[in-house]
């Protein structure tokens, strides 16, 4: 009898144990996920800033190369367009011509020929805040949006290029929208 009061306990005890261990183990599960939703947010910013990176440094190119065949005024024809076509090769998350926002995968790079932007659709959208104007069909979605602008010493401060009056600087990319990742503490625009 003595032994079978000890064996009683002996299996409650177990079973405590084991429920115990079930909880341990799905809290540490749950932390888990939360730090690989985090790095994969923060490989998305890091993917993103590269290649942001990337298209400036086209942009410089192709404005060096203007200036070095002395057809400086040229550099006003490339605004508005797509800058991932100057590349050698385009990132791999690059799908080309796309007007229509919708059919766009998360984590994608494209280029809307309709309005002349290059468009990133963002995947983790919880670590990330922006504050655009929502157009049609992009409900819920967040994109971030880039342009090729025209850089110039605008000395009538009047904000149009004046070819007569102004010199151009060259190209950049400028960002049509204000985002913020919130994965790594940093400012967008």
């Amino acid at each position: 009898m003595k032994n079978s009061a000890l064996f009683h306990w002996y299996k409650r005890e177990k079973r405590l144990l084991f429920g115990l261990s079930v909880c341990i183990i799905a809290a540490l599960v749950v932390v888990l996920y939360q730090a690989l939703e985090r790095e994969m947010a923060r490989a998305e910013e890091a993917m993103f800033r590269t290649v942001v990176a990337e298209l400036n440094a086209m942009l410089v190119y192709k404005t060096a190369e203007k200036v070095a065949q002395d057809k400086r005024q040229q550099i006003k024809n490339f605004v508005n367009h797509n800058p991932m076509e100057w590349m050698d090769s385009a990132p791999v998350n690059y799908i080309g011509v796309q007007d229509d926002f919708t059919q766009v995968a998360v984590g994608r790079w494209f280029f809307s020929q309709t309005e002349g932007v290059i468009a990133y659709r963002v995947s983790h959208t919880d670590m990330f805040e922006l504050d655009s104007i929502e157009a049609p069909g992009r409900e819920g979605a967040k994109y971030v949006r880039f342009r090729v602008v025209l850089d110039y010493v605008d000395s009538n401060n009047n904000q149009e290029f004046d070819e007569l009056e102004e010199r151009i600087i060259g190209l950049r990319l400028q960002p049509l929208d204000y985002y913020k990742w919130t994965a790594i503490e940093g400012k967008g625009r």
